[in-house]
């Protein structure tokens, strides 16, 4: 379907002030809606109260409103503009309960002002805790043992009848798990269901049985008016349920689901959209998997553009909220090009040869009495992704990419504190911002795959990729000087994600003499593409990682990686290079 011509000026809402839970990801999704609304020729008013955004940049909207998002003023906003239609998925979820309050109110009737990408009544579907129960009862759809409640004494009632402890509290319409929290006795339940209910803008919590140590995927969908629906990529969190998935390391594409699992959840996502009614623009749909038996129950569904959308849109390449804008003014995904490969329509799901990691970044520094233990409530305040041809790589390119002094996991000089098999296991029980390390460190100390497994809940295949890099150190590095490398060494290490910081410190050398090393033996840095495709097709790229090429056949070394064969980049998106 063409776009529509009954539209002519579309007022979008930012996210406002950057907090933990939404930040500077809403802002690449609101500058990629303001572009391509007005590439498509309409007028965007957009109002923000945060002017340090790139949003509100004179060029990026026809007329900019730096103004408190309060529904009085909007409503104001709306008086004098006289918009077409309101544009809410774009602004996580400020945006989304500023235009559902203005739609209760009915100052969109009132003016004529259409709700697009995401109408009211799905809106209230996929945010409110009971509804969303009700909704995936008809599709049948598990969802986890739970009650709905609006104050405390129905919370108790709540627990009760489920029978056991720990709960999981989450309130409706919050962001980042804001209030939300893990109680494990009748005082923890209070506390919690008191500031969730405080937190939530209806007044409305939810408590279920807890599935801590289930593992925890989510899917980034999309769905235009002709049905045609799409999953842009897959995300598995490296920690199990219990922590907040902004505040795991995330993998993506997921790793450890079999073909029929991701199907499953496949299948399952596409059919809570169908049933919520998004049908002009992404969502975003978690999953829960029981590793013991497979039991897969939906955790929520957020229908909008999320935090994971900006990730998942650098990752595959293919730009989630700028097909959203489109989508929401009329377009299906036939229609739309993908921008990178020029060739194939949207509805083609993109394919990637490669794997993402994003590392949280944490600042319990400046918040003192704040405990530095990870919950169902983020914590992080921001985060850190990566590109590898492995995980390995991956995950120690976004280790080191945290500007927390490490150059990757471990093998960097960095101090550990002397621990007793005893108190290194109620330490790898807790989630912390340390506990990735402190893994390396149990390992160092004898304990089994098996037994980090219990105490830790996260995957077997994820513990047998870190324990093989311990197995490369031990093989290349140990006892080992930088001259006893060669090129095969050399090229193993650096597959695996290891910087030449990291080298020199196993070999006691300078990082310049690794570099130098390295470059003679003829390791050296290439670029590869993020295409969208897999290099299926031969897209003019426009992000690019530097993984490490292995020597030329027959010619002993490669020419060397400098300025002047410095590859020249034919655009960006604003991931940069990774």
């Amino acid at each position: 379907m063409p776009r529509r011509s009954d539209l002519q000026r579309i007022l979008l809402l930012g996210s406002g002030p950057i907090v933990i839970g939404q930040a500077c990801e809403f802002d690449y999704s609101g500058t990629q809606a303001c572009k391509a609304l007005r590439d498509e020729g309409f007028q965007v008013v957009l109002v923000n109260s945060n002017p340090a955004t790139i949003m509100t940049d004179p060029e990026m909207a026809d007329r900019t409103y730096i103004e408190p998002l309060t529904p009085e003023v909007v409503a104001q906003v709306i008086a004098a503009e006289r918009p077409d239609a309101l544009l809410p998925t774009m602004g996580g979820q400020t945006a989304l309960n500023l235009a559902i309050n203005l739609a209760e109110r009915g100052v969109l009737e009132r003016y004529g002002v259409e709700l697009i990408g995401a109408s009211p009544e799905a809106i209230r579907k996929a945010e409110d805790r009971q509804l969303f129960k009700e909704a995936m009862g008809r599709i049948g759809v598990e969802v986890c043992p739970s009650g709905i409640a609006a104050n405390l004494l129905e919370a108790e009632a709540v627990a009760r009848r489920i029978g056991s402890y720990p709960l999981i509290i989450r309130p409706a319409f919050t962001l980042g798990g804001s209030g939300g929290g893990i109680a494990y006795n009748t005082d923890d339940l209070l506390t919690i269901a008191r500031s969730g209910l405080e937190a939530s803008p209806v007044r409305q919590i939810l408590i279920e049985q807890s599935l801590l140590g289930w593992k925890e995927y989510e899917l980034e969908v999309m769905r235009d008016q002709a049905d045609n629906a799409v999953v842009v990529c897959s995300i598995e969190n490296l920690d199990p349920m219990g922590v907040h998935t902004g505040d795991s390391i995330t993998v993506a594409p997921a790793q450890t689901l079999t073909d029929r699992e991701y199907q499953r959840l496949r299948d399952q996502a596409l059919a809570i959209m169908r049933e919520v009614g998004v049908e002009t623009g992404g969502s975003n749909v978690q999953f829960a998997v029981n590793p013991a038996d497979g039991a897969l129950v939906v955790i929520e569904m957020n229908p909008r553009v999320s935090r994971s959308s900006a990730l998942a849109s650098k990752a595959t390449g293919f730009p989630i909220a700028k097909m959203a804008a489109r989508l929401a003014v009329g377009y299906t995904l036939p229609e739309i090009l993908n921008d990178i490969t020029g060739k194939t329509p949207a509805c083609f799901e993109p394919s990637i040869d490669y794997v993402v990691t994003k590392a949280p970044r944490f600042a319990f520094e400046k918040f003192p009495g704040a405990q530095p233990v990870l919950t169902t409530s983020m914590r992080s305040v921001g985060e850190v992704m990566a590109i590898g041809r492995c995980f390995e790589e991956s995950l120690q390119k976004a280790l080191r990419g945290l500007e927390i002094g490490r150059a990757g996991w471990g093998c960097d000089g960095s101090p550990q504190t002397p621990m007793d098999p005893e108190a290194m296991a109620v330490q790898l029980r807790t989630p912390t911002p340390e506990r990735i390390f402190q893994l390396r460190q149990a390992m160092e100390q004898g304990f089994d795959r098996e037994r980090l497994r219990e105490l830790t809940g996260i995957d077997p295949w994820f513990l047998a990729k870190l324990a093989r890099l311990l197995d490369l150190e031990r093989q290349h590095l140990q006892g080992r000087t930088l001259q006893e490398l060669d090129g095969g060494a050399m090229l193993s290490l650096k597959q695996a994600g290891y910087s030449d910081r990291q080298i020199a410190w196993a070999t006691g050398s300078e990082e310049l003499a690794v570099r130098r090393r390295r470059q003679k033996l003829g390791v050296d840095v290439v670029f590869k593409t993020v295409d969208t495709c897999a290099r299926s097709l031969p897209p003019p790229p426009p992000t690019t990682t530097a993984p490490t090429k292995p020597p030329a056949p027959g010619s002993g070394r490669t020419v060397p990686w400098n300025a002047s064969r410095r590859p020249r980049r034919r655009g960006r998106t604003p991931g940069g290079r990774c």
